[in-house]
């Protein structure tokens, strides 16, 4: 969480004097949405996605199929050599 929100302020920080209109007026505008997508993004990666990860996790399987091999209750498990009889080569 901390890297995130670092990031985050960091970015809003820096797009400050862009909002402002030092300089160029004509940016303000999109300093603005820039901070306030910015800032609405993070909140919702923040808190919306793992309440909807959490709500989803609840609602899965609680045996998750087993994709090893050498595990002999997983469908992809190896089956066993089946006898057959040799090639003949012409």
């Amino acid at each position: 969480m901390r890297p995130i929100l670092m990031t985050s302020m960091a970015m809003v920080a820096g797009m400050i004097p862009i909002a402002l209109g030092s300089g160029a007026e004509a940016a303000a505008p999109l300093g603005r949405a820039v901070i306030g997508g910015l800032l609405a993004a993070t909140l919702a990666s923040l808190t919306i996605l793992p309440s909807i990860f959490s709500v989803v996790q609840e609602h899965a399987s609680r045996l998750s199929p087993s994709l090893d091999a050498e595990d002999p209750a997983s469908r992809y498990a190896a089956q066993p050599d089946i006898e057959r009889p040799p090639r003949e080569w012409s």
